[in-house]
Parts: C-alpha cells; sequence; structure tokens
C-alpha cells in the first residue's frame, strides 16, 4: 500500500520569516513540510514531542540549537532532538520531516527574534543598499 500526497493539495503560508509548503500529515508516525527562508526565521521556540529533521536544498545559514551556533549548507542533514531551543538564520531551501508528526500543541514559543542578531544581518542591508 502507498499514500501518494500531491502539491496541488498543499498548504502554504508564511509563518515567522519562513514561507511553508504543507503537505497533509503521512500518518501519526510522519510529517513533512518544504520550507524556504529569505533571512532565517524570526521565533525561538521549542517542540516538546517531535524531531525535526532537516535536509538542506540550497543555501547555507546557521541554526542555533540551545543557543549554540550550527552552521548548515546544500547538502546537509540536521536532527533536532525534542526539547531543544531553535531558530536560524540564513537563505535557504529545505525539507522538515518531523518524527512523531508536526502537533503544534507541542510547540512552545520561547521569544520573537530580531532581523539584527542575525550573523548575516549586514550582509543583507549592504545588497538591499545597492
Amino acid at each position: 500500500m502507498y499514500k501518494l500526497l500531491k502539491y496541488e493539495d498543499t498548504t502554504r503560508f508564511e509563518k515567522n520569516g519562513v514561507n511553508f509548503t504543507g503537505y497533509d500529515k503521512i500518518s501519526d508516525d510522519i510529517s513533512i513540510v518544504i520550507e524556504k527562508v529569505e533571512e532565517g526565521h524570526f521565533e525561538e521556540f521549542i517542540h516538546n514531542k517531535s524531531t525535526f529533521t532537516y535536509i538542506f536544498l540550497e543555501g547555507y545559514g546557521t541554526f542555533y540549537l540551545d543557543g549554540e551556533a550550527v552552521e548548515v549548507k546544500k547538502g546537509d542533514i540536521l536532527s533536532i532532538n525534542p526539547g531543544t531551543k531553535i531558530y536560524f538564520f540564513g537563505s535557504l531551501k529545505q525539507i522538515l520531516i518531523t518524527t512523531p508528526a508536526y502537533d503544534p500543541k507541542y510547540e512552545e514559543h520561547i521569544r520573537d527574534i530580531d532581523k539584527t542578531e542575525s550573523p548575516y544581518y549586514e550582509e543583507r542591508r549592504n545588497i538591499n543598499e545597492k
């Protein structure tokens, strides 16, 4: 048996600087979204149930995991355990796989992130001023 999720059936939305393309939940065990980020995810949060596994398709960035900077780029895979504080900066296209399937009731907002905290802030500002 199989389950086919069609792109035309996805839900698209923006949240805290991330453009999400969300597919229906595959099962209670797994969900998948595609994320496109120009500057970063401007919210620090914790998900207390799911492991977040990112597959980076394009770009580069810096994830902050419990305050530790982790550099990522195209071709890398990053797996983050439940209960880890997460936010990130960069220009990225990535697939996010959550196991078990994402459930917003287990997500906890820690704080909003200001763009000026980004290590890429000056770089992007200089590009935009040209």
